[in-house]
């Protein structure tokens, strides 16, 4: 079971809950009785309306300005299911007594922050459980809470993994499949391609099933047919970030793995390396006269169907993945920025023998020489700092690290998915110059390398492209941020372009340039959830903002 970290002890999520348990007193904003219904199908040490408790979750991460607002939005209790039929049994209580929920998974994306005050959290913590590994049919089960380091940590002992969430090894494997299913070896494996079948409760309560799992005995092994096919309506491009209630159990694919039982990973942190065998592991480096050429790079790689992850990876990021302190990240940066332009970070992994990789790096070389391309030489000092890419594609680990900079970082743009030349297009006409608006302002980092994070998915068929920005955790900044990022989503329906996640209420931005979409969603959500309690304000709120 995971454990939270309180007053430097390490304590249950439930020994956590017992000692901040209710003790009397208006219960916040719950209508009368409700406290004591959840208390009463949950036990009192799964329900909590603590403020030491409910403030924590009203924060959230990525801009200061939430911070400043903590406790506006407090939610009014936190409640920890243990299955299904507790979540079914939540739910029903919210109908019954008339309050809102938000279904979270590890809490990680802003549309887990309460937006009004009659709302309680559900925590899935106790719903961290593997309830299945399928070797033959390679597939995995699993509950809410668990993680894609402890999911990857099983597979991996028989020959198996799971493309892992970029956002970091420690987020929810069933979250991240519902909102993009994003991973580091999505050029070989796919995008949000792993979600199989599905047990989703829907806002009025009651269990539906989707995939084969939507047939008597249909097991959980595939996704597309066999059963009620609705993968469009839970996650469509970004998910419903629990709008439309909450999935409690979901199967997702997995893939052949190569390498050793246990993640080779040596040192300590910050300073860890990995050590997969190189005769079916190998990280390419590659330097390229321009981004044109990088790209087209891109193109060839996948046309030659080689190779297991590509990325173009910004100075930003691997300098502060490899910074054992911010003082050591400014101290290089000026000199790395002008070292690290235009690189390009492949990993070849021989998933049926040595001889694959052996092939791939021969067709790699010929691409790599066509295009004007040079190897950064391993052992060299650009090598050293940049040699984590082959594990952090394989089990993203440094996303903490990249808050260290500044204080806060996020992208401008970014998980708007097209071709590989129109990300090249996006970032180049608003993206960037919406960066070097805020740097002029003093808000953003100095960064005139112009090189994005970004992504080939399914053999370079398409991308996504993340230009990421570090800035201070403070108002302005943050102001400064959400404006720019709203506005990649103006820019780009002007230039009718795929736009930025349209988070929330940005989709009253894209949703009229785009068959006005976001007028079928609200009438789902509608539908399906008429009283809006289901985090009320997604996938789409109920009314454009002011």
């Amino acid at each position: 079971m995971p454990k939270s970290h309180v007053a430097g002890l390490a304590m249950t999520p439930t020994a956590f809950f017992i000692a901040h348990i209710h003790t009397g007193g208006n219960h916040m904003s719950l209508p009368d009785g409700a406290y004591e219904a959840l208390e009463n199908a949950l036990g009192a040490e799964n329900v909590c309306d603590d403020p030491a408790v409910t403030s924590a979750y009203s924060y959230m991460w990525l801009l200061y300005s939430t911070h400043a607002q903590s406790g506006r939005y407090r939610p009014a209790a936190v409640v920890l299911p243990g299955s299904t039929h507790d979540v079914q049994t939540i739910i029903k209580i919210a109908n019954r007594y008339k309050f809102s929920y938000i279904p979270v998974g590890t809490n990680l994306l802003p549309p887990t922050i309460p937006i009004r005050p009659d709302t309680i959290i559900i925590d899935p913590k106790r719903m961290d459980r593997i309830l299945e590994i399928d070797t033959q049919n390679m597939f995995a089960v699993v509950e809410p809470y668990v993680t894609y380091a402890q999911l990857q940590a099983e597979t991996m002992k028989y020959g198996l993994t799971i493309t892992v969430a970029e956002a970091g090894a420690q987020v929810s494997v069933v979250a991240n499949n519902m909102f993009q299913g994003m991973g580091g070896t999505g050029h070989k494996f796919g995008y949000n391609r792993g979600v199989l079948g599905v047990d989703w409760v829907l806002p009025s309560g009651e269990l539906l099933q989707i995939g084969s799992r939507g047939n008597p005995h249909g097991g959980w092994f595939w996704g597309d047919c066999a059963g009620i096919n609705l993968k469009g309506l839970l996650r469509a491009d970004s998910g419903h970030c629990g709008g439309l209630g909450m999935v409690t159990t979901m199967a997702v694919k997995l893939f052949p793995y190569p390498g050793p039982s246990t993640f080779p990973v040596k040192g300590t942190n910050p300073d860890f390396k990995v050590t997969f065998p190189h005769d079916r592991f190998r990280l390419n480096l590659i330097k390229f006269p321009d981004r044109r050429k990088l790209i087209e790079a891109m193109y060839e790689i996948g046309h030659a169907e080689i190779a297991a992850a590509v990325h173009e990876e910004p100075a930003t990021m691997v300098l502060s993945g490899a910074s054992p302190s911010v003082e050591y990240f400014w101290e290089k940066w000026p000199e790395f920025m002008k070292q690290w332009r235009n690189v390009l970070s492949v990993t070849l992994i021989g998933f049926s023998s040595p001889r694959q990789v052996a092939y791939e790096q021969k067709v790699l070389d010929q691409i790599v020489q066509e295009l004007g391309g040079e190897y950064i030489q391993e052992g060299s000092e650009l090598w050293q700092i940049g040699e984590d890419n082959i594990g952090e594609q394989i089990r993203t680990g440094l996303s903490n690290r990249l808050f260290r900079i500044a204080g806060d970082f996020f992208v401008i743009g970014g998980f708007g998915f097209d071709s590989i030349d129109q990300s090249y297009k996006m970032s180049e006409e608003y993206m960037w110059p919406l960066i070097e608006e805020g740097q002029k302002k003093g808000h953003f980092i100095p960064d005139d390398t112009h090189n994005d994070w970004l992504n080939s998915y399914q053999l370079g068929h398409f991308s996504e492209t993340e230009p990421l920005i570090f800035f201070e955790h403070d108002l302005d900044a943050g102001a400064t941020f959400i404006t720019s990022y709203m506005k990649t989503i103006q820019e780009a329906v002007k230039r009718k372009m795929c736009t930025t996640w349209p988070l929330g209420p940005m989709n009253y931005i894209a949703g009229p340039n785009m068959c006005n979409y976001h007028e079928l969603v609200l009438k789902i959500k509608k539908e399906l959830d008429p009283r809006m309690t289901s985090n009320p304000d997604y996938p789409v709120p109920p009314q454009p903002p002011q």
